[in-house]
């Protein structure tokens, strides 16, 4: 029997993924997937957007947005529920009648490079996300009509990298409980029972 190679990813994509679904009821969508398909526990970020600046369509807009991470195998499942009716990938999604997948997403460690990579094989960059610092931190591209969803591209960072390595680790271990678990903040989660509990765990 021959196995298939294994290879790695194209710089371009980065070494993991997420699939993320825009919802209207980020809270129903969640005990979905944890009651009844066993994909958790959700960590939710209540206010996602954290003093970031978001530009779309070239617009700034004043987007308020919750936003709840798990994983399934080494896949991240993401929910976004948008708070307000601000301009954004997600509202337009919403409006269209539509719900479920809106974009799948990569994190490639040259972030720049991507970007040019991804617009050059015909990708239209429409949202921006910035640090309140000013540095860039997302773009969202509409696609071509082959792949047919919203893309994503976010740096890897090491911080970005420090919570969804435990978010990883505890739906690696999730027994069941609590599966919807709201923080204020990345920074709230990062000093939660949750997050130190997980540091402990093998998973």
């Amino acid at each position: 029997m021959t196995a298939f190679p294994i290879t790695a990813a194209p710089p371009v994509l980065g070494r993991r993924m997420q699939l993320s679904m825009v919802v209207n009821d980020l809270e129903a969508a969640a005990h979905m997937w944890g009651e009844k398909l066993g994909v958790g526990p959700w960590i939710c970020f209540e206010n996602a957007m954290e003093g970031r600046r978001f530009v779309h369509r070239g617009q700034d807009s004043a987007v308020g947005m919750s936003l709840a991470m798990t994983y399934a195998g080494e896949t991240q499942f993401e929910l976004i529920q948008q708070t307000n009716d601000a301009p954004s990938p997600y509202r337009e999604f919403l409006d269209a009648g539509r719900e479920g997948v809106q974009h799948i997403e990569f994190w490639p460690e040259d972030y720049p490079a991507s970007c040019a990579a991804f617009e050059s094989a015909g990708f239209e960059e429409v949202s921006v996300i910035y640090q309140p610092d000013g540095t860039k931190n997302g773009s969202y591209f509409v696609s071509p009509a082959s792949v047919g969803v919203v893309v994503a591209v976010i740096p890897s960072t090491p911080f970005r990298q420090s919570y969804m390595t435990v978010i990883e680790k505890l739906a690696a271990n999730w027994d069941g409980s609590r599966p919807l678990r709201r923080y204020s903040s990345r920074q709230e989660f990062i000093d939660s029972d949750d997050f130190r509990n997980a540091l402990m765990l093998s998973s």
